[in-house]
């Protein structure tokens, strides 16, 4: 099976209810969740590790046997695969594949994870050299967030949704009193959409978030062009003024954006996070190579 069959149908893949399941007796995470966190597809993920076999070597991330998936399924541990769905079999990961695998990937969330990863070590070494038996974290919230910092992110998210609401709602056309929601018509509608389903969930979103937020943006950005060449044809005052609210309505969401990327968890990290409320266990079973 080349790469490529490995996973060539993402929404289709066998895939856990939730990120920790329990493969004997430890705790792995199946590569749909940890895409979903680095923010690519499943194919991606696998073909990281098809290409680094010694970064892995079947010990931190390896594919599920037949049987394996037949047994967690009959456990209800995973869901069936739909009706013409790919028969490619699931990968699953330990949490040092996880680590292993953002070190290897070039994607946005990876390199995010693997800053944070190394600064928490620099961090933790730099207070041990100098002779502290305890150890504090300077921003522990963006590690594992208290309940403090979930409420604070909602309601941050909250004003991020409002922000954009209103950037759509600008008039941008006097006559024809058309927004700019108008305007972006299907491709504003559905961004707008997607984030009003997922600004209010926790956790792997956030990187998605971001980029349906970043493509209206770019969206806006072309449109405001179009309408400043147009302002300068008729040097109408009214529509100057809509351009000008425009704008300080594109700089609210950026502010928020810069705001929002510095307050929430990294998605990688947050996913790292969930082997912490897996069940202790004993020294973890590791496969054989093959």
């Amino acid at each position: 099976m080349n790469d490529l069959e490995a996973g060539q149908a993402d929404s289709d893949h066998a895939e856990s209810t939730e990120p920790v399941i329990l493969f004997q007796g430890e705790p792995v995470i199946l590569a749909a969740w940890v895409a979903r966190a680095f923010g690519v597809q499943t194919r991606e993920v696998v073909q990281a590790v098809k290409r680094n076999p010694l970064k892995f070597q079947n010990i931190h991330a390896f594919e599920l046997t037949a049987d394996d998936v037949a047994a967690l399924t009959s456990q209800g541990v995973i869901s069936k695969t739909g009706r013409g769905g790919s028969r490619a079999l699931p990968w699953a990961f330990t949490q040092k594949g996880i680590v292993r695998l953002a070190m290897t990937m070039n994607a946005p969330a990876a390199l995010e994870a693997t800053d944070r990863i190394i600064d928490l070590f620099i961090e933790v070494q730099a207070q041990l050299v100098r002779g502290r038996t305890q150890v504090a974290i300077s921003n522990p919230s963006q590690i594992l967030p208290d309940a403090k910092a979930t409420l604070r992110i909602g309601a941050f998210r909250e004003k991020l949704l409002d922000a954009l609401e209103g950037l759509l709602g600008t008039v941008i056309d006097p006559r024809t009193k058309a927004t700019v929601r108008d305007e972006l018509e299907e491709i504003g509608g559905s961004a707008l959409d997607y984030l009003k389903a997922h600004l209010r969930k926790k956790g792997l979103e956030n990187e998605r978030i971001e980029a349906e937020t970043i493509h209206i943006l770019e969206k806006v950005r072309e449109i405001r062009a179009r309408t400043e060449a147009e302002v300068h044809k008729s040097a109408a005052e009214t529509e100057k003024i809509n351009l000008e609210n425009l704008d300080k309505k594109i700089a609210i969401v950026e502010k928020l954006l810069q705001m929002a990327d510095r307050m929430e968890p990294n998605a990688v990290v947050s996913l790292l996070g969930n082997f912490t409320h897996a069940p202790q266990l004993a020294a973890p079973q590791r496969r054989r190579l093959p």
